[in-house]
């Protein structure tokens, strides 16, 4: 197996375990409950933080920032469908 591909696989495994700590974080009954998946979400998500920077500097993922002109296009698309919600409620 290459390192790209174990360290994708073990990126997938980490995405996985991120939604079910964010899932025990906001359904937590308890405080202790909700200290406890708060932790765990931060360590997770700093660990998966970690793993896209080894995988970048590894040259096995690039990242590229947004175009300003896509973020604009994104927002008024969904600014335009909040609004077309909203006149259906009236």
């Amino acid at each position: 197996m290459s390192d790209q591909y174990l360290m994708e696989t073990i990126v997938y495994g980490s995405k996985v375990l991120n939604d079910l700590y964010m899932h025990g974080f906001i359904e937590s009954c308890n405080e202790k409950v909700f200290l406890a998946f708060t932790k765990a979400l931060q360590e997770c998500s700093k660990m998966h933080y970690e793993l896209y920077k080894a995988m970048e500097n590894a040259k096995f993922y690039t990242c590229k920032n947004a175009l300003e002109s896509k973020i604009k296009q994104t927002k008024d698309k969904i600014d335009a469908e909040i609004q077309k919600q909203k006149g259906k409620e009236k």
